[in-house]
């Protein structure tokens, strides 16, 4: 019981002044994690027996049989050294005689090689929507894949698009420094440097998810987003307009923003809130020294006929799916609900073991409709799925005790062709 009126104290939706709260909800924007293909220049501190090579040329020691006298090493081991350096461009050899390049004059100068290389950069994460490059994507709340199509922001973007990434040197510059440093090289004198983005080697597509409160204006149609969690402020503010942009124009939220009104109307419950409940939910929170009492005070006034807070919904069913021994569940159209995100957010919480029944009152393809339950609650077989008079639209008894009723409303939204389906819930005692 603490642990639910612990929850419940911290429940809080949040209020949008002119706007009055509809539903909760996602989305789900794509991210890029890109892995490019460029070219650097990397600094390398000079070794010392290439040093005093260099030093010897320089001074006009020339021939590799006078080289290795005063040096006093094998004459193999200085072939490997002058072949690295060849190489480097550093000096020029011929069979037996030694010349320094430009590169090899600038090496002596500095104690340092300079080498123009191929590399990759491999965690360089874009925001198509607004066209830059990520650095702080520990931020997000990244995933691999979403089920839901439907909660995907739509994106037009040219995978193969260099010039992005060309637009965001400095972005992607930081990306590569930070990438040195960490596989950093011991024998680089300083950090590399990024020449040019060549090409995008590959492309993974990454989402990250935003949870999304959905208000309605208080005269109607105007609609609304924030963020589910003040965290997320920031990073809904980088996609709040394009959001309702695409929801208006029906290319995200299609299930949830409709152009088909309910099959039928539902009569409404006759209960309010408990506003009682709420203030002594605020004394729990602010007063930790004397809340014995006022827990059996808010346990009484939790379990009893009462309007549902916005967002309690789920916090109950999940006390009562613990809690109780059975529990059955009440709809209107199987069909619909089945195919609903409801039927998938009720079955994922409850315990399958404690199912006794499932009540419909009509339904046009059954088989489905049960097919479509069992992915969710496999244990749930073709005799518990009965049909009944009831007229619920969704309702979950516990053990003959609690009912929770829900209530489904047309809410018009964005114009007059378009509903969001409000369902506002009741407790009852039975």
């Amino acid at each position: 019981m603490n642990k639910l009126i612990e929850t419940m104290s911290n429940l809080n939706v949040r209020k949008n002044a002119g706007y009055f709260f509809v539903k909760r909800d996602e989305i789900y924007v794509p991210i890029m994690r890109t892995i490019l293909s460029i070219t650097k220049r990397s600094f390398y501190s000079l070794p010392l027996l290439d040093e005093i090579v260099l030093r010897l040329i320089n001074e006009g020691v020339q021939e590799i049989d006078e080289l290795v006298n005063i040096l006093g090493i094998d004459r193999k081991l200085l072939e490997v050294t002058l072949a690295d350096l060849s190489v480097k461009d550093i000096i020029y050899c011929t069979t037996n005689r030694c010349s320094l390049l430009n590169k090899g004059k600038q090496a002596l100068q500095e104690l340092r090689t300079v080498q123009r290389k191929k590399d990759t950069i491999k965690n360089v994460f874009l925001d198509p929507i607004n066209r830059k490059v990520i650095l702080e994507y520990g931020n997000y709340q990244l995933v691999d894949k979403v089920i839901v199509n439907d909660k995907k922001l739509d994106v037009d973007f040219e995978v193969n698009d260099i010039e992005i990434f060309k637009e965001n040197i400095e972005s992607v510059n930081k990306v590569f420094l930070d990438e040195m440093d960490i596989y950093n090289d011991k024998t680089k004198s300083e950090p590399d440097e990024l020449l040019s983005i060549d090409s995008i080697e590959n492309v993974y597509v990454k989402f990250a998810r935003i949870p999304i409160y959905i208000y309605v204006s208080l005269e109607g149609i105007d609609m609304d987003i924030m963020a589910a969690n003040r965290r997320n402020d920031p990073l809904l503010a980088l996609f709040k307009s394009e959001i309702i942009e695409q929801i208006r124009k029906k290319r995200v939220l299609k299930n949830t923003f409709l152009k088909y009104g309910l099959r039928k109307p539902f009569p409404a419950v006759n209960l309010e809130e408990n506003e009682k409940l709420k203030n002594d939910l605020q004394k729990y929170i602010k007063n930790k020294d004397d809340r014995d009492q006022l827990e059996l005070i808010i346990e009484q006034e939790i379990f009893s006929n009462r309007k549902l807070a916005d967002e309690e919904f789920e916090i109950l069913l999940r006390y009562f799916a613990e809690e109780c021994e059975n529990f059955q569940i009440y709809v209107y159209h199987l069909d619909d609900w089945a195919k609903s995100e409801w039927c998938g957010r009720v079955l994922s919480i409850l315990n399958s073991k404690k199912l006794s029944l499932i009540r419909y009152t009509e339904c046009y393809n059954f088989k489905k409709a049960l097919s479509v339950i069992q992915r969710t609650m496999p244990e749930c077989s073709k005799d518990k799925v009965i049909q009944t008079k009831e007229t619920s639209y969704l309702s979950v008894a516990f053990d003959e005790k609690y009912i929770i009723i829900g209530v489904p409303k047309d809410v018009v939204i964005i114009d007059n062709n378009t509903h969001i389906h409000k369902v506002e819930f009741y407790l009852q005692v039975m």
